[in-house]
């Protein structure tokens, strides 16, 4: 079954004029914090595919956690993560009404060395996403909850980096309705780009049965390309 992730968005709320505020009694590291809210693309950066509100998350994790790729196997019960980072920095946009919603997060490593050797792992094992595994789950009420998840992954030339390509997952997931939960629909696309020191990873949800359109696809590697120069500059 599909495992929806979650992000703690608790710690820093920057606006789009990126003015911080800092939740209290939370301790982060406020370099990364500063540089973070600078270098995150602003709402306005955004193509019209991901309009959001004006407010946006921002919260900065260290230790970081290992970042969630995929599940995988017959039944989706094995995961692949990417290499643990030193140090993650995650923006959520809030999209308007039933927009595409829109999630960046930046992994920092020790060293380019290490960043390398994180991508170079998680480009082998990101194949490891493709296919399709279908099966269900009990409800509250012992019913069976029928899922399928679509997982496919590959390069993303139009965002390469000192001759490195990204690479990416799209995943469709659809799992049933049962009793007050409703249905989890939703195609998501992650791109993953190294950039230094750090890998970059732009996701993309419609939040429903829609699949991407090419038009969205496309804006979401602007986006990947866009984030890159932010960070760097």
């Amino acid at each position: 079954m599909h495992k929806a992730v979650g992000v703690a968005l608790s710690g820093l709320v920057v606006a789009s004029s990126m003015t911080m505020a800092v939740a209290p009694a939370q301790a982060y590291d406020r370099e990364a914090a500063g540089y973070a809210a600078s270098h995150f693309l602003s709402v306005s950066q955004l193509p019209k595919e991901f309009a959001a509100k004006k407010a946006m998350n921002i919260s900065v994790t260290t230790p970081a956690l290992k970042q969630y790729v995929c599940d995988y196997g017959p039944l989706g019960n094995k995961i692949v993560w990417a290499g643990k980072p030193d140090l993650s920095t995650n923006a959520f946009y809030n999209p308007k009404g039933k927009g595409l919603s829109l999630d960046i997060n930046v992994g920092q490593y020790k060293s380019n060395v290490a960043a390398e050797k994180a991508f170079s792992q998680l480009s082998k094992d990101i194949k490891k996403c493709d296919g399709t595994f279908t099966g269900s789950w009990s409800d509250e009420n012992d019913n069976p909850v029928p899922y399928e998840n679509v997982i496919t992954s590959g390069k993303i030339p139009a965002v390469t980096v000192t001759g490195v390509q990204s690479i990416f997952t799209n995943e469709n997931s659809n799992n049933a309705a049962s009793g007050d939960l409703p249905a989890y629909l939703n195609d998501s696309m992650s791109i993953f780009t190294l950039v230094n020191d750090v890998i970059i990873t732009t996701t993309g949800s419609t939040g429903s049965a829609l699949n991407f359109t090419a038009k969205q696809k496309k804006a979401l590697i602007q986006v990947a390309n866009d984030m890159v120069t932010t960070w760097v500059d």
